[in-house]
Order: C-alpha cells, then structure tokens, then sequence
C-alpha cells in the first residue's frame, strides 16, 4: 500500500462520516502541505498519511494548529504502542488495513481557538478536494500562487481585453499581500510564467487575454 491508496482509504472513511474532505492543501504560501483536511460542523481535522509510524510523522502532525490532528498508518501484523502519540503529542493514529480504517487512537481535542481555526477554514476552496490526491508527490498540490493563477485566467477567459486593476476588483489580494504587490507582482508572474497569457502592451493600462493552444 503507497500513500495514495492508503490516504484514498481514509478520505472514503471520513466522507462516509459525512465530513468536508480536502485533499493536499497549503494553506500559506510557502508553508506546509497537510495530507488530507476534514471539516465537520467548524471542526477542523489534519490527517498526515505516511507509510511507516515515526516519531517524525508524529512531528508533523502536531505542526497543526487545528482541533484534531492524526496520523494515518498501514496496519502492523505486530501490536504497537501509542502511548507517546496520545500523552506526548497528542495526536490520534487511524491504521488502515486495504479499505478499512480504524481509529486506534481517537484524536484529542488539542485546539479550542475557533478564530484560528476559522481562518483556517476560510482559505479552503472546492479545488481542494480534487486538484490533487492525498499522498501525491511533493509540488502536485494546489499552492496559493496556482490557486491565484486558475482564478486570474477563469476571468480573463470571461471577460477578455481585462486589466490588472479590473482583476484586482474582482480578487482582492489572494496570495499577494497587498494591492500593491499584487498589481506590481501579478503582470511580471502572467509575462514571465503563464504562457496562456497574451498581454496587450500598445495601450496603457496592459490589456490581457488568453491564448489558444
């Protein structure tokens, strides 16, 4: 069993708990990348899937700071202790044996900063539940600049001959960090990086438009 296969698992478990499940999300630019995000009733609950129990996957896990966090594991012929992830770290662990899961260690309630966790909360989209697969090699995952990127050419497509301000109207900052750099970042990305981009120079502002391949 890859990391795929197991996190599809538990993916199947939790939606059949009727949880929101995301899948491979970065939340920050430039931050970590969760294996799988359940949210239930404004609970918030990271999931890091991995292929062998360690001290560092359990590491990882408590980076989070959401409701619950667990690990998920291939189950073990031989019995395992859990005690360090459930009084030390407190982390939960799920081990999953093909397709069925088991919550060998219920997750403990960890965070009670609903503002934190709301923000959180916030910053998932619908794309984060199928861009990538849980378990997917490192740089598959929808990064905030990716997420930026999908936006800007769904309104350009829309609306064709748009400028920078026109985009920053109907987005806001994303992943920018103020208007300013996203007016003075978001041209030089479209120029440099995203060759779907025509941009119109003949005439200020810039006019853009996509390309057809």
């Amino acid at each position: 069993m890859n990391e795929i296969e197991l996190a599809k698992s538990v993916v199947l478990w939790l939606q059949e708990q009727h949880w929101e499940v995301y899948q491979e999300v970065q939340f920050h630019y430039g931050g970590g990348v969760a294996d799988i995000v359940a949210v239930r009733n404004n609970i918030l609950w990271i999931i890091e899937c991995k292929t062998s129990y360690s001290f560092h996957l359990l590491e990882q896990a408590t980076g989070w700071p959401v409701h619950y966090r667990s690990v998920a594991v291939p189950w073990a012929h031989t019995l395992r202790d859990f005690r360090v992830a459930k009084y030390y770290y407190s982390v939960g662990v799920l081990e999953v044996n093909n397709k069925y899961v088991q919550e060998v260690v219920p997750a403990p309630l960890f965070v009670r900063d609903f503002k934190k966790t709301n923000e959180l909360i916030g910053k998932l989209t619908d794309l984060h539940k199928t861009y990538a697969l849980a378990g997917s090699q490192s740089g598959h995952h929808l990064t905030p600049y990716k997420q930026t990127m999908l936006e800007v050419q769904k309104i350009i497509e829309k609306n064709p001959g748009c400028t920078i301000s026109y985009l920053y109207d109907q987005l806001g900052n994303m992943h920018y960090s103020s208007a300013s750099s996203f007016k003075g970042n978001l041209i030089k990305a479209l120029e440099d990086f995203e060759k779907w981009c025509l941009i119109d120079k003949s005439t200020k502002p810039y006019k853009l438009f996509t390309l057809d391949f």
